[in-house]
Order: structure tokens, then C-alpha cells, then sequence
């Protein structure tokens, strides 16, 4: 088998870089903040780098010294922490390749072809949301690298180099540690490495081969039992999910049925590890993009894969009559597939006692500390085949082309969500100058999920409220609450005000204070509700019909300039289109100036420009009503009668229009009373 020499081994790193690069990198300039992201950056941005020893205190203190540097050195704009990301993953395949180069020297073939697997791992999705997973990205490279530390400390013949990486790999491995607990199963695929080197060599018996691997092993205890000792003793945790104390009493009262879906989740995420990240992520995203994107993901995915063959058909040429491969298929292939189960099983074992389990849509992080097992695993059985050498070619091939598919689909959902959230606060901004301090902010946007309160309050607070802030946590000025059943009852009933205190930064809920911004759907438009006089669509959300009363649309401050969005979090204004001109109809709406709406309108129309939702009509029909001009309102009523929803809204808020009684009368019959 060849790729011995330096120049193989420049090349076939070269080419990881530029695969990888291909992969991971061409639309990440479009891919700004995801989920955490937006509470990570807003208390950096107005408190300091510092803030992170606060917002990490309850559970991984050690990622503020990741996450506290990396903001000084990238800031804000999430280009640099995408590219950081990318070469965390490019050092986590290299630090591989060496690791199975120390395990198995005379197999390079094999060796290349698992880190190139594990490079392209499509099993883990979260590679989009570099800000948040710089932690785990660098704990995963830290991690793999520390244990091919241990080993080459296990063959280094001189004892003072020897201890020198055995500290080194000691040191990594508290730091991966600290930075990701659940990245405890890396010690599992240590130790069966020191475990694996022991039982290569030419030992007289079993028992001296125990022996040996007791006493390697003692030192690198150091890392895991270092870092129990202080998680359980010393370390007092406010999150029940990194408490392993709290994990033990949640056993010991339930055991049995405790354990029973343990080993149930276990099973299910080795399948999953191992197998499904192949096809499931692929299956979910990459067949829900449009025709021409999904052409698009399969020309890259075509070229890439056929970059992959012509590689490993050059410099991997092998033959399978040769007698040191024949040896391989016997001899070998048994280690490296009972090396890689174990490591799945070790590297899954914390997520399932900690009661996770994989999904991959939301859960993807779970499959990294197996991920380098599962392409030991799946290198193995490709390898096993009794098949020609082209054939497993192509299939290393395939593999690398789903894998280049489903990153793309996944980083082009990415973009498009990231266009609805940008688009979404682009309308906020151009719609509200500013918004009171205390107000409490709830929305549904775009059709996107909004699973924690910061999803909202963290873009609202990066464009209205980001001056510099001094102290030991962040006042959150406009907070806000996701629409779950307990804040719906809380918000009905104006009841059950809390206050917040937690990950660096201190909020005041009152439910009382309500702001309800919503966007059923991409196409329409944001509302900013008024709730003497709601505008809702047949469209909307039922939780946003049901508080919508309770919105106070007085905490729009319409006097002042507006806040711009920074262009480096929410991208370039967007297109003075149809919503442009219906925000700022809806502030001149809020000011009474019913000229200026009436304007409005004509210019979006003049300029080809309609609404996308028919909800949108309806400040304009308030300006033509308040103007008493009925030819209008005719034209506009035809839109409306046609949502029986809208129609019975403007029959029953048209009566608090302070309208001429001639104006009404018509509004009557053209709405409520139609021949």
C-alpha cells in the first residue's frame, strides 16, 4: 500500500484541505447568527469578553477561556468563527490520520480513508453554528489529538520525551474535558488504545499483557478520575443536565425502567452513529430543497466524490492477491472494528446517562465523541468486502458524495432561515424608531421555530439597546417570552412578573408589558399588533389570536431616528419592496398622518409592488375611510370581502375609526351588510 512518502502525505493533506474547504466553506459568508448565538453575542457586545466567566459559571467554566479570546480575536461578524470551525474539523482528521498511523503503521490505506470519512462525517450538523460549537469543535481536536499523544508517547524510546507527551496528552485531555463533559467517552478510546498498542506486542502470556496495559494506563487516569473528583465534588452545578448527581438520583428512583431505555436510546444512537448519519440528514434535508438548489448539491456532490476516486485510484492503489493484504483481511481488520464499536459505545454511554439521545435535526452534537469510532467502523466493513478494489473505491467515493450533499443542503437551509430572521428584524427596524425599555417582546416569525426566549430578545436588543454595559451581568432591556402554555396564561392574566437571573445576564418579565410582533409566513409581512385594534390574518398563529388583545403598541416610540441593524449580524438593508412601504405605513397609521399612508401606497403600487398577505390591505383602507374617499375603499373591500376573517374585523374596528356617519354607512354596507 503506498501514501508513505512526504509528498504523498503533502498531498493527501493538501487535498483534505481543499475537500474540506469545498465542503464546509462556500456559502458560510451567508450564514450569520443561529439560536444561541444571539445571547452569546449580544452580552459579549455590550459587556466584554470577560462576560463569558458569567455566562459559563452554572456548567463549563472553561469555555470562557475559548469563547472569551475568540471574541477578541473575531468580534462579531461570524465569517471568522465559520472559518475557525472549518480548521478545527481539518486538525480533528489530521490528528486521525496520525492516530491510526500509530496504531497501525503498515495499513496508510486505511488509515487516509477513515480520517477522510471522518472529515466529511455528515452525522453532525451543527458545523453551521460555529459561535456556539467553537468549544466543542476545539474539544473535539483537542480530544483526538490527546490520545494520539498517549500513543506516541507509548512508543517513544526516550523516557524524558516519553513523560514530556504523556503530561502534554494529560493536560489535553482535561481541557477537552472542561470544555465538553459529555466528551468523557474520548477516555474510553484512550484506553482502548493503550489497551490495542499492549496487545500488539509479543508478550509470553495474558496475564503480563494486563499487567502492562494496568501500569501504562495509571498516569492517564489522571484525566478522567482528575476531572470526577471535581465534577461531583467540587463543582457545584446549577444545570440538572451536566449534574451527575442529579443523573444518579433520577436512576435510583426508577431503576429498572430507568435502565431499560437506556439501553433502548443506546442501541438506537450506535444505529444511528454508525449508520443513519449516512442517510438520515441527507433523507431530511436534502430532498426538501428546490429543484434547482438540489441540482446544485448534486453536481458538487458528483465532483467531489469524483475527486475522492481519482485520489485513492492513484495513490491508494492496492491488490488484493498481494499477500501482506491477505494478511490485512485476516489479521487486521478484527482490531479496528471492535476498537471502533467500543469507541461508539463509550462515546455514547455519557450522552444516554445524561438522558440525551440523538436527533439529528436538533441533537446532532451527540454524535461527535463516536463519530471517529463509527468511520473506524465503516472503513472496516468496507475494507471486509470481498469486493475488487474499484468497487470499494467507488463506494469511498459515494460515501464522501452524500456527505458533500447533506452539508450543502444543510448550510443552504441555513441561509434561507437566516434570511427570514434578517428579513424579519429589517421590518422591525424600519416599522419601530424605538422600543420602551421594560417592554416584553413575543413573536412568531417566518414559520420558524423559536425555542428560547433570547431567539427574540437577542437580535431586538442587538439593534435598540447595544451601548456598553458595566457590571457583573447584563440588564436585558427588552426581554421577552416564547408563547408556551404557561406564558400564554400568565400573559392573558397580566399575572406572575419574574425575574430573571442566569448565563451573565439579569431580565424583568411583565406579563402585563406585552409587545406582539408576528409574520406567519415568509412571503407577508411583520405586524406589530395594537391591541385595541389588532390587524390579525386567518394566517396567524391561534397563540397569537389568543394574546393578541393584550399587545400595547404604545411602546413603539415613533419619535427619534431609527436604530439601523448592524450590517455585520442582520446583512445589508433588504429591497425597498411591498413590506418597506407597509412598515412605514404602519408608523404613519400609528401617528394618525393619513395622507402619508395614503402615499405610500400609491408609490408601492406605482413602483409594482403588492401585499402577500391580504391582512396587509388594511391600513390603507383605514387612511381611505378616514379620508372619506369611497372609490377607494370600493377597490380595497373587494380584496377584503374575500377573507370572511378580515371582513368581520373591519366591521367591528371600523366603528372606533371616528368616521363620518355617511362613511360608516358605506364601510356597512360594502363590509358587513353586501348585496
Amino acid at each position: 500500500m503506498k501514501l508513505i512518502t512526504h509528498t504523498h502525505l503533502i498531498f493527501y493533506f493538501a487535498f483534505l484541505t481543499i475537500l474540506s474547504g469545498l465542503i464546509y466553506l462556500p456559502l458560510v459568508n451567508q450564514i450569520g447568527y443561529i439560536n444561541d448565538d444571539w445571547y452569546l453575542m449580544y452580552v459579549a457586545r455590550v459587556a466584554g469578553p470577560d462576560i463569558f466567566h458569567q455566562v459559563f459559571a452554572s456548567d463549563r467554566p472553561m469555555r470562557a477561556y475559548v469563547m472569551g479570546p475568540a471574541f477578541e480575536l473575531f468580534g462579531l461578524n461570524p465569517l471568522p468563527w465559520h472559518i475557525s470551525a472549518w480548521f478545527l474539523r481539518l486538525v480533528s482528521a489530521f490528528s486521525l490520520f496520525w492516530l491510526g498511523k500509530l496504531l497501525w503503521p503498515k495499513q496508510n490505506q486505511f488509515a487516509a480513508v477513515s480520517a477522510l470519512l471522518f472529515l466529511v462525517y455528515p452525522g453532525f450538523l451543527s458545523q453551521i453554528n460555529p459561535i456556539d460549537y467553537q468549544s466543542q469543535l476545539l474539544g473535539l481536536a483537542l480530544g483526538i489529538l490527546s490520545i494520539a499523544l498517549t500513543v506516541y508517547a507509548l512508543k517513544a524510546t526516550r523516557l524524558i520525551n516519553r513523560w514530556l507527551l504523556v503530561i502534554i496528552s494529560i493536560l489535553l485531555g482535561w481541557i477537552t474535558l472542561g470544555l465538553v463533559d459529555y466528551f468523557f467517552g474520548f477516555e474510553v478510546f484512550r484506553f482502548s488504545c493503550i489497551f490495542l498498542i499492549v496487545w500488539q506486542k509479543q508478550l509470553d502470556s495474558l496475564r503480563s499483557k494486563i499487567m502492562d496495559v494496568i501500569w501504562k494506563s495509571l498516569p492517564f487516569l489522571l484525566s478522567p478520575v482528575g476531572f470526577l473528583i471535581w465534577k461531583i465534588f467540587l463543582f457545584d452545578t446549577e444545570r440538572r443536565a451536566t449534574s451527575v448527581t442529579a443523573q444518579i438520583g433520577g436512576f435510583l428512583s426508577s431503576p429498572f425502567n430507568t435502565a431499560g431505555w437506556w439501553l433502548v436510546h443506546l442501541f438506537q444512537d450506535i444505529l444511528n452513529t454508525i449508520f443513519l448519519a449516512w442517510a438520515v440528514p441527507l433523507y431530511s434535508l436534502g430532498f426538501s430543497l428546490r429543484l434547482r438548489d438540489s441540482l446544485i448539491a448534486i453536481v458538487l456532490a458528483i465532483l467531489l466524490g469524483g475527486l475522492v476516486w481519482i485520489l485513492i485510484n492513484k495513490y491508494f492503489h492496492s491488490n488484493n492477491s498481494n499477500p501482506e493484504d491477505e494478511s490485512f483481511l485476516k489479521n487486521f481488520l478484527p482490531q479496528p472494528i471492535i476498537l471502533g464499536l467500543i469507541v461508539v459505545v463509550g462515546g455514547l454511554l455519557p450522552v444516554t446517562l445524561a438522558n440525551r439521545h440523538i436527533e439529528f435535526l436538533n441533537y446532532s452534537r451527540y454524535t461527535l465523541t463516536g463519530a471517529a469510532g463509527a468511520v473506524i467502523v465503516v472503513t472496516s466493513l468496507l475494507f471486509s468486502f470481498q469486493v475488487s478494489s474499484g468497487l470499494r473505491n467507488f463506494l469511498i467515493s459515494l460515501l464522501v458524495g452524500l456527505s458533500a450533499w447533506t452539508h450543502y443542503a444543510n448550510a443552504f437551509t441555513a441561509v434561507n432561515n437566516q434570511r427570514v430572521i434578517q428579513d424579519f428584524w429589517w421590518q422591525v427596524a424600519w416599522r419601530a424608531p424605538q422600543i420602551m425599555p421594560g417592554t416584553v417582546l413575543t413573536a412568531k416569525h417566518g414559520g420558524l421555530g423559536l425555542q428560547e426566549d433570547y431567539f427574540i430578545w437577542g437580535p431586538a436588543n442587538q439593534i435598540y439597546y447595544p451601548h456598553e454595559q458595566t457590571g457583573d451581568s447584563v440588564t436585558i432591556n427588552l426581554p421577552a417570552v416564547i408563547l408556551a402554555n404557561e406564558n400564554l396564561l400568565s400573559i392573558l392574566s397580566g399575572k406572575d412578573d419574574q425575574e430573571g437571573n442566569g448565563r451573565g445576564s439579569i431580565s424583568s418579565i411583565e406579563y402585563d408589558n406585552i409587545l406582539v410582533l408576528t409574520q406567519p409566513s415568509s412571503s407577508g409581512c411583520v405586524r406589530i399588533l395594537d391591541g385595541a385594534a389588532p390587524n390579525l390574518s386567518s394566517l396567524d398563529d391561534n397563540s397569537i389570536k389568543l394574546i393578541a388583545s393584550q399587545s400595547k403598541l404604545e411602546n413603539v416610540l415613533t419619535n427619534g431616528d431609527h436604530e439601523v441593524p448592524p450590517v455585520q449580524i442582520f446583512g445589508n438593508e433588504p429591497e425597498h419592496g411591498w413590506c418597506y412601504f407597509y412598515q412605514k405605513a404602519s408608523l404613519a397609521q400609528q401617528q394618525n398622518e393619513w395622507q402619508q399612508v395614503i402615499n405610500l401606497e400609491e408609490e408601492a403600487l406605482e413602483s409594482g409592488y403588492y401585499p402577500g398577505d391580504s391582512v396587509e390591505w388594511l391600513p390603507f383602507f383605514q387612511a381611505y375611510a378616514r379620508m372619506g374617499n369611497q372609490t377607494e375603499l370600493r377597490r380595497i373591500a373587494r380584496v377584503l370581502r374575500a377573507d370572511p376573517y378580515l371582513a368581520q374585523q373591519v366591521c367591528q374596528q371600523s366603528q372606533d375609526w371616528a368616521l363620518t356617519s355617511e362613511v360608516i354607512n358605506f364601510i356597512n354596507q360594502l363590509m358587513c351588510n353586501p348585496k
